[in-house]
């Protein structure tokens, strides 16, 4: 997933259109989000999971019952060991530091964050259908131009 955040410049020329000012703060926050949803960072088994609890809750940086409570919300699903402890995987975390990052820095409530949430996997989708499509649509214009090639030059038409 690719994130940019833009600023938008007042326009002059058109005096419907304001000048927004985004807080630096949100900036970093939205960067974070966009560095950790990154699919691209993930290595081989970032979704086993293997953190009980307490160890995730350091890493995350919240209070065990927080994670519960996250976890009854449906922000995140935790595996069950054998004897039903939670084990959380690092991608879990990394979602579990994104809920944070939503409700501390930026100051969602928890339907703001399901909301966020459902339209960062949303773009995260379609981001991948257009890489899918970009990369179909040069598979067809090499085959066109091997068709085209084989056949003499280009003509115009």
């Amino acid at each position: 997933m690719t994130c940019e955040v833009m600023r938008v410049q007042k326009d002059a020329s058109n005096p419907a259109r304001q000048a927004v000012e985004i807080p630096d703060e949100m900036i970093r926050a939205c960067e974070a989000l966009c560095h950790m949803l990154d699919s691209s960072v993930r290595g081989p088994g970032h979704s086993e999971p293997r953190y009980v609890i307490s160890v995730a809750s350091r890493m995350v940086g919240i209070e065990a019952h927080r994670l519960r409570h996250y976890e009854r919300l449906g922000f995140v699903c935790p595996g069950r060991s054998g004897g039903n402890t939670r084990l959380y995987s690092q991608e879990d975390i990394d979602y579990l530091r994104c809920v944070g990052t939503l409700m501390n820095d930026l100051g969602l409530n928890s339907a703001g964050v399901q909301f966020a949430l459902a339209l960062m996997k949303r773009m995260e989708d379609l981001q991948r259908e257009v890489a899918g499509m970009s990369s179909r649509l040069v598979r067809l214009e090499h085959r066109r131009r091997g068709v085209n090639g084989a056949a003499g030059p280009d003509v115009e038409e």
